[in-house]
């Protein structure tokens, strides 16, 4: 019963109450689905950065690399693949190509990021606008009845500012996860760039010697393919 009075107080403040529910259950959606998403990659990330540098150890190691991606597709297995599948590639090359994807996965980890940041201006600017038209009711009913109800006057002002608390409460809510998220995004792109590291490493140690795994005729082909694939867009595009 408490509750259910709690919650009439509440939609008494006025019709922007509403839009201020709309809004918070937008925000815990967001949150929920983001949090959700990140803390899975990053622990995605912890373990696969430790299996790939025990995998790239053994013999083969760029073959078995390829195959544990394709059996383990995410972020990290998809930036790797596509450093395995362009070694026929100059190393500037290949970073181009990294970095590409890279930012492929960037804009993934920050999608939806925008509402949160949207909603910390939006909130506390919507429970203003509501306090402000509530203080003007509240005004114009001194206007017709005087002072001489001086509860219905400060009442009406009391539920006017709910409309200002419930846009800081919002507002402040989505500061922090959004502050949240951010610093678990840059934990994933450290996580992004050791896992590229470690290739990089591999391969410049090894000098690209994994005969069994990736072979000079191989390469040539891969690159061959590359070529006609950018010649078909080109034509395409034409």
């Amino acid at each position: 019963m408490n509750i259910i009075h709690t919650i009439g107080i509440l939609f008494d403040g006025g019709p922007l109450m509403y839009v201020m529910l709309v809004l918070l259950l937008v925000a815990i959606t967001v949150i929920v689905e983001r949090f959700y998403f990140l803390h899975s990659v990053l622990k995605t990330g912890s373990s696969f950065s430790e299996e790939i540098k025990s995998i790239l150890k053994t013999d083969n190691g760029l073959k078995k690399a390829k195959e544990y991606c394709d059996e383990h597709p995410g972020i990290y297995s998809s930036l790797l693949s596509v450093g395995l599948n362009n070694l026929c590639l100059s190393k500037d090359e290949r970073d181009e190509v990294l970095t590409e994807e890279a930012m492929r996965h960037t804009k993934e980890m920050e999608r939806y990021m925008w509402v949160l940041d949207t909603l910390i201006t939006m909130a506390p600017l919507l429970g203003l606008l509501g306090t402000i038209i509530g203080i003007m009711i509240s005004f114009n009913v001194i206007s017709k009845t005087g002072v001489s109800h001086p509860t219905a006057i400060t009442g009406g002002v009391a539920l006017a500012l709910l409309n200002t608390a419930a846009g800081l409460v919002i507002a402040i809510l989505c500061l922090g996860f959004f502050n949240y998220f951010q610093s678990k995004i840059i934990s994933i792109k450290k996580q992004m760039e050791y896992v590229v590291l470690q290739f990089e490493n591999f391969i410049s140690k090894n000098d690209l010697k994994d005969n069994n795994s990736f072979g000079s005729n191989q390469k040539r082909i891969q690159f061959e393919n590359k070529n006609v694939k950018i010649a078909a867009n080109e034509s395409a595009l034409s």
